[in-house]
């Protein structure tokens, strides 16, 4: 049986990544591959410099089948060199890439960089649960977070319903008031569609760098693909392939919050059109695209 493994920092729960790591395991093995540790297939999630050792894996070989899947923060890599199949999040992330490492790496591999956009395991559901009722809500830990900062003033001034889920909000050194809107400290996975259901509008956030370049978040998929309708912050990736609604001022954030409060049909269709849009983007159809890069010999 054709086995393989994944080379993830994010193996950890607590991290939102951890997710990417739990979905492609597992839909590999229900097509038919075997997890083992340190396989010939190396499945590389990089969202961080490459390390020299990881868990379940062990030390880079350059003689074994490496894949790189490039999910996010593509300025931190170093190389490319150590992968024979490469897979970039977007179209930008690809040209991104093609750019920095023309003329340091053969035209082979660049020229073959293949796509894998963010993939999802959620549908949407039509249940929901009180915790998850609100106008607005957001997902994520406590580093200072302009999309938080920003919407806390307009959801006072409007009296609007906010929910804010993640750990260790008590001891975030933003705005004050943050913690006002603390519902707990987690969302558990499969519980996404609830709160895409029950939450009006979803907020999605990047960092500045990924927004640049072009990358969404596989959380920012998860939502769109659980039947949320989502605001994110300025995001090229989000803005050009995903048709997606961004902000670009808290000024604007507040026209749009408040236009698209007083318009279900308006959420309703652009929800639906996001879901076309991403319809390609399950789970199993990103595993079944990956695994065309296996070594079946192993």
């Amino acid at each position: 049986m054709t086995s393989f493994c994944i080379a993830s920092p994010h193996k950890n729960e607590l991290w939102y990544d951890h997710r990417l790591y739990v979905n492609l395991k597992n839909e590999l093995e229900n097509i038919g591959f075997q997890y083992r540790a340190a396989s010939q297939n190396r499945i590389y999630f990089l969202g961080a410099p490459l390390l020299h050792f990881y868990p379940e894996v062990g030390p880079l070989e350059h003689s074994a089948n490496n894949i790189a899947v490039i999910y996010s923060h593509p300025q931190k890599l170093a190389s490319l060199e150590p992968f024979s199949a490469i897979y970039a999040c977007s179209h930008h992330v690809k040209a991104y890439l093609q750019q920095k490492f023309t003329g340091s790496v053969d035209a082979n591999i660049l020229d073959n960089i293949k796509l894998l956009p963010p993939f999802s395991s959620l549908t949407p559901t039509h249940k929901t649960m009180p915790r998850y009722h609100c106008d607005l809500s957001f997902i994520g830990t406590p580093r200072i977070r302009p999309i938080v900062e920003t919407v806390i003033p307009i959801v006072e001034k409007h009296n609007l319903t906010f929910h804010l889920f993640g750990p260790n909000w008590e001891d975030y050194t933003g705005h004050p008031n943050a913690k006002r809107y603390v519902i707990g400290r987690s969302v558990p996975y499969e519980h996404i569609p609830m709160l895409a259901r029950g939450s009006k509008i979803c907020l999605i956030d990047h960092h500045k760098k990924m927004s640049e370049i072009g990358a969404v978040s596989h959380k920012y998929v998860d939502f769109v693909r659980a039947g949320g309708f989502v605001i994110s912050d300025n995001n090229k990736d989000a803005e050009t392939a995903y048709k997606g609604i961004i902000f670009n001022s808290e000024r604007d954030l507040e026209e749009k919050i408040l236009h698209f409060l007083n318009n279900a049909d308006s959420r309703l269709k652009h929800t639906l059109d996001q879901l076309q849009i991403t319809q390609e983007q399950s789970t199993h159809i990103s595993a079944l695209n990956l695994s065309k890069s296996f070594d079946f010999s192993h």
